[in-house]
């Protein structure tokens, strides 16, 4: 046998060595990358390994790192994706949503798994477990498109051969349906407004009137609010808040969202009276805000993470 090496290990023979602990570990390179597998205490088996190593790797069927656990990877690619929203590239609410569904669903029942080890099968009882959860389709569809993204970057890296969730039949994959949307009445908007608590009545009269997205809503400040020339300029949204990351003011999520709305003359003289109750009634004050100006969105959850999922992924 060979001199040890600086890891306590003895070269066998090539491709071959004999690990403190009496098993066998082999090796080989592809493309540069060393591959690595501990196997048994048998000489024998382990040449045989190493043959079915070296014949996986030429043939580009080897993952290089197999025992990358399915949570390393996953954490990998979302400092990747944070560099991307830090570079302006990607949104800061996709980030939100991708986060939302690794803690949420996926980390939970495959964070420990090494990703190699990962199946389509695996995947389509993740997808049974969501339904089993009462998740609704557009749910199980966003943490699957998220499942997906991470399985990319590990693919693309060399860490799994194949994509799980590619595999997956037509009828597996969750499919969301279209709901149709109806603008409600006069008199609907008015019984709707007739049973809203004082604290909610001005939103929701607000998004009655202008249409604003709920993210949107949340994120308005004083300055937002154009009396004199009757619109509300829609310039950002509120980010979601998580522990440690208060709810701030975000770029809206497309270009096409940043945009004047008409503000009609009903909801003009409400938000002028609430603005002229409200202590906090600066330009650069939330619109809508709680007891100590802090935007409505962190009032019941305290700086965490709110159970609803983002809306979007895209």
């Amino acid at each position: 046998m060979g001199a040890r090496t600086s890891w306590s290990r003895v070269r066998v023979e090539r491709g071959i060595y004999l690990l403190p602990n009496g098993k066998y570990a082999v090796c080989c390179r592809r493309a540069g990358r060393l591959l690595y597998r501990t196997v048994g205490s048998d000489l024998l088996l382990a040449r045989s390994e190493r043959q079915a190593l070296v014949t996986a790797a030429e043939a580009g069927v080897a993952p290089v790192s197999p025992r990358l656990r399915f949570d390393t990877v996953a954490g990998r690619w979302l400092e990747r994706f944070e560099a991307k929203v830090a570079a302006g590239e990607r949104h800061p609410r996709t980030l939100e949503a991708h986060r939302y569904h690794l803690d949420r669903h996926l980390l939970p029942e495959l964070g420990r798994r090494q990703i190699a080890s990962i199946t389509v099968d695996d995947v389509a009882e993740l997808l049974h477990r969501l339904r089993g959860k009462a998740c609704s389709a557009k749910t199980s569809a966003s943490a699957l498109a998220t499942l997906e993204s991470v399985m990319r970057f590990a693919r693309r890296r060399g860490w799994i051969v194949a994509d799980p969730v590619e595999r997956l039949e037509h009828d597996e994959r969750p499919r969301p349906e279209r709901r149709r949307q109806r603008v409600l009445g006069r008199a609907e908007i008015e019984r709707l407004l007739g049973v809203c608590s004082p604290r909610d009545r001005l939103m929701i009269a607000t998004v009655l009137y202008t249409g604003l997205r709920i993210s949107e809503l949340l994120g308005l400040v004083w300055d937002d609010v154009d009396f004199a020339g009757g619109v509300i300029h829609v310039r950002a949204q509120l980010s979601r808040a998580h522990l440690g990351a208060p709810a701030r003011r975000v770029a809206p999520k497309t270009p096409a969202s940043v945009r004047d709305v008409p503000l009609v003359p009903q909801l003009a003289r409400l938000l002028s009276a609430h603005r002229q109750r409200s202590p906090f009634a600066r330009g650069a004050d939330w619109v809508f805000a709680t007891a100590r100006g802090a935007p409505t969105a962190t009032a019941t959850s305290a700086g965490a993470p709110s159970d609803a999922p983002p809306s979007s992924l895209g």
